[in-house]
């Protein structure tokens, strides 16, 4: 395969994602196998940076036993996608089992913790539930044992049930919130349930519940060690039925609600949806589990994109570190569109179903950009001078070094990017026109940003050259900027278009910017400027 073909089909139109996002975002695996987890990771896009499959529950004597999920392949895909496997820890609601692992817990988490280095995984999730205020010391101890078995490098997270009344007995008193903040890497508030199987009618989470929730735990743990659990899930009621709460996922809600006789609406004191469903006797409603609604009418409550929305918004409000679902795969495709940009706090308001939104949002969160007036980016929206200086120092790292005596380009004294501006010119980065001008507000091409980008990466000239990778563009031709297009295509950090094109001469949108910023962090030859290591490479300026 020649090496334009395999540039143009790794890199057409930038297709690829990050999940670099500073917020933690978990998704839980259950009642599938490797095949469905792998493929329902996938759908996720960007979105997910730690999964948690079903792999460890508890024998009858207290001893740890291993589902037949477990499997280092898949183990070892997710790493291979940079994300993090920490499996869970599951007594399914059998208080039993729950009691009998704590009560063995030295043999337990020795057992526990072998597992866990021997799979390579990244840490593990413990899931005990249903516990008393009598098991709540017992349970902390567990905790403790398992903090010491384990290397620090491996991360512990502990689910914990929502508390918003404060409750000290019960379930809700079986965890000790301060101790399992200080023992744990990560607390996971399940904050759902709030209406259940066989109670009232109501909603699995409404948002004043979750949010007087995370208030509780805010008084015992640090935000940045809590986790906030959403439901991808609701639950019905038949009307006429003794019981009810039923569980039923997000996905098969949409479906029957679009297929059958249904009438949706948003509930906004709880802040979720609802809906009425009228299955006849020859309909044929299939949900999760192979179930079949039998005829009747139908109260269901449960999650869609304004609510998960509302909630994943309170990760920002209170610096929490991130959010965690239950369960992956119960949940609509298009949740995952903009999930990211709803938990950093929907910074920007044009770039939701947007190809670089992803790229976006890492660069957003490593502070290299901050974006416009009224909240926008303008991702389509060519890229000036000034914000290229701007973002390749951050980029950098160099936004603290000093400017002493060190001229600024006349025509950049009181502008907004004057700083930043000023230390690419210390380093080199940029050169200035005729005059000591720099002409902050001129759009820069394609062309211009690869050799400006190429300036600042390491990499020896050990490629030819004089190959013709893009139709329009020729050492002959671009004889200035044809060594650096083709470095940054080589190494999939700026790249060419389906038509076998580059267009050097088309301005750079801020899309594609941030695109190349990102791929320019996971560089691995690294940068020939940096705090530590200032060197000055010959400017090139821009033509």
């Amino acid at each position: 395969m020649g090496l334009k073909k395999c540039i143009l089909i790794l890199t057409i139109l930038f297709g690829f994602q990050s999940n670099t996002y500073a917020y933690e975002s978990i998704a839980y695996l259950f009642a599938g196998n490797t095949t469905t987890y792998i493929k329902n990771v996938e759908r996720t896009g960007a979105n997910i940076k730690t999964v948690c499959p079903d792999y460890f529950e508890i024998n009858s004597d207290g001893t740890l036993k291993n589902t037949i999920k477990v499997d280092p392949l898949f183990v070892q895909t997710m790493h291979a996608k940079n994300i993090k496997v920490t499996p869970y820890l599951s007594n399914n609601w059998d208080r039993t089992l729950g009691r009998a692992a704590v009560a063995n817990r030295t043999k337990f988490v020795t057992q526990l913790a072998k597992k866990v280095i021997d799979l390579q995984c990244d840490g593990v999730n413990i899931d005990i539930q249903n516990l008393t205020e009598i098991d709540r010391d017992n349970f902390t101890d567990f905790m403790r044992l398992l903090r010491a078995a384990l290397p620090s490098s491996k991360i512990i997270s502990v689910c914990v049930a929502p508390n918003p009344w404060g409750s000290k007995t019960g379930w809700q008193g079986s965890y000790d919130y301060a101790a399992l903040g200080s023992l744990s890497d990560q607390v996971f508030i399940m904050a759902y349930d709030e209406h259940y199987s066989g109670g009232a009618a109501g909603a699995v989470a409404s948002l004043p519940f979750v949010e007087k929730s995370v208030a509780f735990a805010l008084k015992h743990i640090p935000p940045s060690k809590i986790i906030l659990g959403i439901p991808f899930y609701g639950r019905y009621w038949k009307q006429g039925s003794q019981t009810g709460g039923y569980g039923i996922t997000v996905a098969d809600v949409e479906r029957l609600v679009s297929t059958y006789k249904a009438k949706t609406w948003y509930d906004e004191s709880a802040q979720c949806a609802r809906a009425t469903l009228t299955i006849s006797n020859t309909d044929n409603a299939i949900i999760w589990g192979s179930n079949k609604l039998s005829a009747g009418v139908y109260d269901i409550w449960y999650e869609n994109e304004t609510s998960i929305e509302k909630k994943l918004s309170l990760v920002s409000k209170y610096g929490l570190l991130g959010a965690g679902s239950w369960a992956l795969g119960q949940e609509p495709d298009h949740f995952w569109k903009n999930y990211s940009v709803w938990l950093i706090g929907k910074p920007f308001i044009d770039i939701e179903d947007n190809w670089a939104q992803s790229f976006i949002l890492e660069i957003y969160e490593k502070k290299i950009i901050s974006g416009l007036p009224g909240n926008r980016f303008d991702p389509n929206g060519n890229l000036t001078r000034a914000q290229a200086a701007v973002m390749l120092v951050k980029m950098l790292e160099l936004e603290n070094q000093s400017i002493a005596g060190i001229k600024p380009f006349s025509d950049t004294v009181g502008h907004w990017g004057e700083k930043y501006i000023t230390i690419a010119k210390k380093y080199g980065i940029f050169q200035g026109y005729g005059d000591n001008l720099f002409y902050p507000n001129k759009k820069i091409t394609r062309e211009e940003f690869s050799v400006i980008c190429d300036k600042v990466l390491f990499n020896p000239d050990t490629v030819d050259f004089s190959q013709k990778i893009y139709s329009d563009v020729s050492h002959e031709n671009n004889i200035w900027s044809n060594k650096s297009i083709i470095v940054l295509s080589m190494n999939n950090i700026l790249s060419g278009y389906p038509d076998g094109t580059f267009r050097p001469k088309n301005t750079i949108t801020r899309a594609e910017t941030v695109r190349v910023i990102s791929a320019m962090l996971d560089y691995p030859g690294g940068f020939t400027i940096s705090p530590t290591n200032v060197q000055s490479p010959t400017p090139v300026e821009p033509r």
